[in-house]
C-alpha cells in the first residue's frame, strides 16, 4: 500500500513475473500539514488487488502472502476491530507539534507513533479512549489477511519505543505482538480467503516498510548500492558499513540504512491534476521534453523534507515568457537536482556505485535526464513494483524458499541501463540551484 495507489504482483520462485495490479488510492488534505487515508477504502483497495491477481493467476497455487506500505501511517482500532479514526498518513504534520513538546528526543519512528497518539489524546480525547490496538497500515494489512495484530521489531531496534510511549503514558501493548520480517505473522483465515479470492491457509508475512522492501526487491545488498523509488513520496536509500546518526539497521548482516524520501510525486501530482491546462502525466512529460535545459531561468525549488512545517516547493524567477513546459521542465530538473544532492550526501559516507531506478515515475525521459544530471548510470529492473516485489521474496524468504534476503535480492532482474548526456551546463544549474535552495532556508 502505497501513499496514492495500492500494487500487487505475483512471482514464481525464480522471481518471473506471473501477475500484477495497480489501483488508486485516495489522499486526503482538507488543510494544511493534514494528510488521511480512509481506512475501508484501503481494506477494500488490498482484496481487491489480490482478487484481480488471484484471476490473472488462473487457479495457480499461492505459496505466501508478503505485504509492505508507506511508514509510520497509523491505523487506530477499537477492541472489535473497527477503525476509530481516518488513517493518520506519515505526511501528516500533526504529530510533530505534540513531539515538540515532549520531553526527550525521538527520531522519526518516535514523533510519528507517540506524538501522533500524544495529539490524539489531547485533542481527540473521545477518539483516543476508543483505541485498543495501533498498527502501521503494513501490519493493518497483515491483520486483514490473519485476524493477528503486531508491530514491527525493527521500530524497537531502531528507537527505544518502549521508553517513549511509556514516558507520554502510552501503555506499549496497543502495539500488538512484536514481529520480525522473518516471522509467519499467521495464515489467511476463512473471511479473509472469501474476499481475496486465495485459500484459507496460506502463509502471510508482513515485510519492512515499503523503503525497505523496494531495496529488497530493486537486488540492492551491497555497500554502496542505491535506489531511487519515483513514487509519490521519492525513495532515495543506499547501504552503508558506516553506523551514522542518520542511518539505522538495513536487512544485510553489517550494513545500515539512510534514506530519504521527500514527497516530489505529490508535488508532480499537484502540478499535473490541479493546475496544469490537461490534467495528462504523458502530454505533461512531452512539454518538458520541449524546453531547453535551465527553462529559460526558470527554476523549480523542491523541499519536501518530511520534517518541514510549511513550503514543499517554490517557483522561483517566474517571468511572463514562460510557458508550461518550461514549469514542467523546471519541476522534472528539481527532481534530478534534489536526487544529485542527496547522492552527494551519501557520498560523505559511502561511494555509490550503483543507482536502481524503478516505480512509476521512472520513464525514459526522468531517468535519462536524472542521469545526465547526477553524472551516474541508472538501472531498471524488469519488475518495476519493487516495495511489492521486495514484499513477495520476504514472504518467499520466510518460508524457506531462500536461505536470507540477500540470496532472494539476487534473483532479480536488470532490464536495462540508461546512460546520462554530456551536459555541462548541469554543473552550474545545479550550484544555482543548491543557492537558491538555501536562499529560501530549506530543510534537508
Amino acid at each position: 500500500m502505497g501513499t496514492t495507489a495500492v500494487k500487487a504482483v505475483a512471482v514464481d520462485e525464480c522471481c518471473q513475473l506471473l501477475a500484477e495490479a495497480r489501483l488508486p488510492l485516495n489522499i486526503y488534505s482538507p488543510s494544511r500539514g493534514i494528510f488521511t487515508h480512509d481506512a475501508g477504502e484501503i481494506r477494500d483497495k488490498m482484496f481487491e488487488s489480490l482478487r484481480l491477481l488471484m484471476k490473472k493467476l488462473d487457479g495457480r497455487r499461492v505459496e505466501a502472502v508478503g505485504v509492505t506500505a508507506q511508514s509510520v501511517s497509523l491505523v487506530l482500532l477499537d477492541r472489535l476491530g473497527n477503525p476509530v479514526y481516518p488513517v493518520l498518513s506519515h505526511l501528516d504534520k500533526r504529530a510533530d507539534l505534540a513531539a515538540e513538546e515532549m520531553e526527550g528526543s525521538q527520531g522519526y519512528i518516535g514523533r510519528k507513533l507517540v506524538g501522533n497518539l500524544v495529539w490524539l489524546r489531547r485533542h481527540e480525547p473521545n477518539v483516543y479512549a476508543k483505541i485498543s490496538k495501533v498498527l502501521d497500515m503494513k501490519e493493518y494489512a497483515g491483520y486483514l489477511l490473519t485476524g493477528r495484530t503486531s508491530v514491527d521489531k525493527l521500530w524497537f531496534m531502531v528507537e527505544d519505543l518502549e521508553r517513549l510511549c511509556l514516558d507520554a503514558g502510552i501503555n506499549p501493548s496497543l502495539l500488538g505482538e512484536v514481529q520480525t520480517y522473518t516471522d509467519v505473522l499467521g495464515y489467511v483465515d476463512d473471511d479473509a480467503a472469501k474476499r481475496a479470492s486465495l485459500k484459507p491457509g496460506v502463509p502471510v508475512v508482513v515485510a519492512l516498510g515499503d523503503s525497505l522492501a523496494a531495496m529488497i526487491g530493486s537486488g540492492v545488498v551491497e555497500e554502496g548500492e542505491m535506489v531511487d523509488v519515483a513514487g509519490a513520496t521519492e525513495v532515495m536509500a543506499t547501504l552503508v558499513k558506516e553506523k551514522t546518526p542518520h542511518s539505522y539497521p538495513s536487512y544485510i548482516s553489517g550494513l545500515y540504512m539512510m534514506s530519504v524520501s521527500p514527497p516530489l510525486g505529490l508535488m508532480h501530482k499537484w502540478l499535473v491534476e490541479k493546475i496544469s491546462p490537461n490534467s495528462d502525466y504523458t502530454y505533461f512529460e512531452r512539454l518538458a521534453e520541449h524546453a531547453p535545459p535551465g527553462a529559460e531561468g526558470l527554476m523549480f525549488v523542491a523541499d519536501g523534507w518530511k520534517m518541514t512545517k510549511d513550503v514543499w516547493g517554490s517557483l522561483v524567477n517566474l517571468t511572463y515568457c514562460h510557458g508550461w513546459n518550461h514549469v514542467a521542465r523546471s519541476f522534472f530538473e528539481a527532481v534530478a537536482y534534489e536526487l544529485r544532492r542527496v547522492v552527494e550526501i551519501f557520498e560523505q559516507v559511502t561511494k555509490v556505485r550503483r543507482i536502481v531506478s524503478s516505480g512509476g515515475g521512472a520513464t525514459g525521459f526522468v531517468t535519462k535526464l536524472k542521469a545526465t544530471v547526477v553524472g551516474k548510470p541508472f538501472q531498471i529492473p524488469e519488475i518495476r513494483e519493487t516495495a511489492a516485489l521486495g514484499a513477495a521474496l520476504t514472504a518467499a524468504t520466510a518460508t524457506g524458499l531462500f536461505k536470507n534476503l540477500a540470496e532472494a535480492a539476487s534473483s532479480i532482474k536488470i532490464a536495462e541501463t540508461i546512460h546520462g548526456e554530456s551536459q555541462p551546463i548541469y554543473d552550474e544549474l545545479y550550484r544555482r540551484y543548491l543557492a537558491t535552495r538555501n536562499r529560501l532556508g530549506t530543510e534537508g
